[in-house]
Formats: C-alpha cells, sequence, structure tokens
C-alpha cells in the first residue's frame, strides 16, 4: 500500500508488481507465464526424497541438464505464494489427503509427499506402498496424504491386472462403487483422469452387469464416453460427499507432448532434448483434447457439491522441456542406451521429471487451502 504523499510515477510499469494476493475466485491462474530463476532451489531432490519412484527419477537417469527445475509460474493478475512445507502440514494437521487417478495423479501425490517430507523427523513418518493404495503418514501431524489408483476414475477391466491394449479394454462406465469404497471418509479429494481415454479408438463402454465375455458392450468415442464416466463420477459426489467435511478437487488434464511440430520444433524427434518452455503465449498443442476440456467443466459446472478446478492444462502446455523423455524406464527397467538412441520409440513426453511441473500444481493446490 502506498503511504499517504508518496509519489505514484513510476519510470517503467515493471518497478512495482501491482498483482494482487491469490484468490481462486479472482485469479485466472492459467493466464501467466514461465520465468527462469537460477536462484530457485527445488524443496528436493531424486537423490533426497526416497518416495519417488524410478520412472520420475531422471537426474538418477542420467539427465544432464537442470534448467527445467529452475521455471517458476507467474499469473499474470495475481502473486501465487510458495510452497512452504510446515504450513501445508499445519494445515493437513488431522487430515487424510487422497490423490485418485492415474500414472500423472501419482507424480503429483509424489511430489506433494516429497515436498513436505523433508522437515519431518525419520522417526515420524512412515510410507506404506500398495498395489491400489498407497499411504504416506506424518505422524505428528497426525496426518495422510494417499494416493488410490483408478486410471478412468469409472470401474474397468484394465484396473489392476493392466491390458496393455487399448483395444480390449472394457469400462464400466455407469460404476464408481469398487473404486469409492476406498474414497470415503476423506478429508480432501483430488481426483484426475485423462491421459488413458487418448487411444485414438473407440471406447469399449458397457452399462450395468460386468459380463465375463466382451459381449453387451458400445463403442463410443473418447469424449462421449468420458462424459457418461465423468457424470457417473459426478452423481457418486453429489449424493456420497459432505461438503461441510471434505473438500473436493479436480486436476485438470495434464498435456502430452508427442508432436514437436506443434511447437515448430521442425528438426526435432517429440520432447526429446527440448531444454526451454515454449514461449508462444496460450501456447494448446494437439495432445490436450478441448472436447475433454469442456466436459469437465460442464459436468462440474452442474454439480451441487463445489469442486475446485486446479487447472494445469495451459500452464504446462508450455513446458516441453519437462517431461522424463528418454531418463525414465520401462517396464520396470531403465531404458537401454540403444532404446535412449531412438527416442522416435522411447521417448516419454507424457510424464514429467520430478522434481518439476508437479511441484507447480501443488503449489497452486496449497495456494486453494490456504
Amino acid at each position: 500500500m502506498r503511504k499517504k504523499g508518496e509519489k505514484t510515477e513510476r519510470k517503467t510499469e515493471d518497478l512495482i508488481d501491482d498483482r494482487f494476493d491469490f484468490d481462486p475466485e479472482e485469479c485466472n491462474v492459467a493466464n501467466g507465464k514461465w520465468v527462469f530463476n537460477s536462484s530457485i532451489e527445488p524443496l528436493y531432490s531424486d537423490t533426497s526424497c526416497p518416495y519417488l519412484d524410478r520412472q520420475v527419477s531422471c537426474v538418477k537417469n542420467g539427465r544432464p541438464d537442470s534448467d527445467y527445475r529452475h521455471w517458476e509460474w507467474q499469473p499474470e493478475d495475481c502473486t501465487l505464494p510458495r510452497f512452504d512445507p510446515e504450513v501445508a502440514l499445519k494445515k493437513l494437521r488431522g487430515k487424510r489427503v487422497l490423490f485418485v487417478g492415474d500414472s500423472l495423479q501419482r507424480g503429483q501425490w509424489q511430489s506433494f509427499v516429497c515436498l513436505v517430507e523433508s522437515i519431518i523427523p525419520k522417526d515420524q513418518k512412515s510410507m506404506k506402498r500398495g498395489r491400489s493404495h498407497s499411504v504416506f503418514t506424518a505422524k505428528e501431524y497426525n496426518a495422510t496424504i494417499e494416493f488410490y489408483w483408478a486410471p478412468f476414475l469409472v470401474e474397468s477391466n484394465s484396473d489392476l491386472h493392466i491390458v496393455a491394449d487399448p483395444k480390449k479394454r472394457i469400462l464400466k462406465v455407469d460404476s464408481v462403487k469398487k473404486h469409492a469404497k476406498n474414497w470415503v471418509g476423506v478429508d480432501i479429494l483430488l481426483f484426475n483422469t485423462y491421459v488413458w481415454w487418448m487411444s485414438g479408438l473407440k471406447i469399449k463402454s458397457l452399462w450395468g452387469s460386468f459380463p465375463n465375455g466382451e459381449e453387451g458392450y458400445e463403442e463410443l468415442d473418447a469424449p462421449v464416453a468420458y462424459r457418461i464416466a465423468l457424470r457417473t463420477w459426478a452423481n457418486w459426489v453429489d449424493t456420497t460427499i459432505d461438503p461441510n467435511k471434505t473438500r473436493v478437487f479436480f486436476t485438470t488434464m495434464s498435456p502430452t507432448h508427442q508432436r514437436n511440430a506443434d511447437w515448430s520444433d521442425k528438426g526435432g524427434i517429440k520432447c526429446y532434448n527440448d531444454t526451454k518452455p515454449v514461449k508462444k503465449k496460450s501456447h494448446w498443442g494437439s495432445g490436450s483434447d478441448r472436447r475433454v476440456m469442456k466436459v469437465v467443466s460442464d459436468v462440474i459446472g452442474r454439480m451441487k457439491t463445489p469442486v475446485s478446478v486446479l487447472n494445469v492444462t495451459q500452464i504446462s502446455e508450455y513446458r516441453v522441456d519437462a517431461h522424463t523423455s528418454v531418463y525414465t524406464e520401462t517396464g520396470g527397467k531403465l531404458l537401454t542406451k540403444e532404446q535412449k538412441a531412438d527416442p522416435l520409440h522411447h521417448a516419454d513426453c507424457i510424464h514429467w521429471c520430478l522434481p518439476g511441473v508437479p511441484d507447480t500444481w501443488n503449489q497452486i493446490f496449497l495456494a486453494h487451502l490456504l
């Protein structure tokens, strides 16, 4: 605030930061830019945090550059508070937080755990990993930060025993019951589902009882099946969740960067060797489906339970530099030299290195909780 009589002149617009404090109702967090800040050190590394999957541990896996860890998201209208582990844990005292969704949601969960775990004494924290449900416990805060695997949110024949061929996957688009019994009694729920829907094929969708064979399904375009499934999820939230006891969040789609032509990198191969974010304002590539984005806003807009949308899509669209690329594993094994030399077939331009972009998603998430 300016004092009375203080000069209001300024030589340039840059001298004063007139952005207001973050308010989720007022600030469009998607409108902004990535600013390089070499003085920012991530709150953890893939060597310091013991809970990171090898899949996202890019430095451990040989990634030579580090600039991707020093970009800071700056919304145009407001200031986004830095992630403060102590503030986060105090906010979660006595609470259960559950991330529900696919491997990208698992990345956000691991990011959150790694952002807070370093300030907790060794004997005051524990991790229990399960096939579908994993729980990190911060004992002195009586808090848990959990992840539940449900890549489509609704039930499918590819939930635990993953069916690799998308043509053989069948979705029970009218039921979340099997999964949802694990979501009850949680204080903060964060959901996502996107990338598993984007096989480019029609989705085999089923209503009613799940037959043993493949009879009874209907093949639907992905956005149509997605809408039915998201309505099923929304109906569960509206009929089950008490908004006085539970806060619900939905993380929008995490963009994939498979077509380097999208960001005019004509000589490149997917996201391989990209070391800087896309600078073009409002860049939107073919890895984000606007039809799915519209389904999310339509369905959530009609819900009676308040759902806070973490809109990470636009901010992540710029970050072609931050994927795991060839510094990852496949089938439980690190990529071989031969596989690394063939990025067209082996670069992962879907998942994100940690530390990295999902830390910013959690920065936005925590700002909503403050």
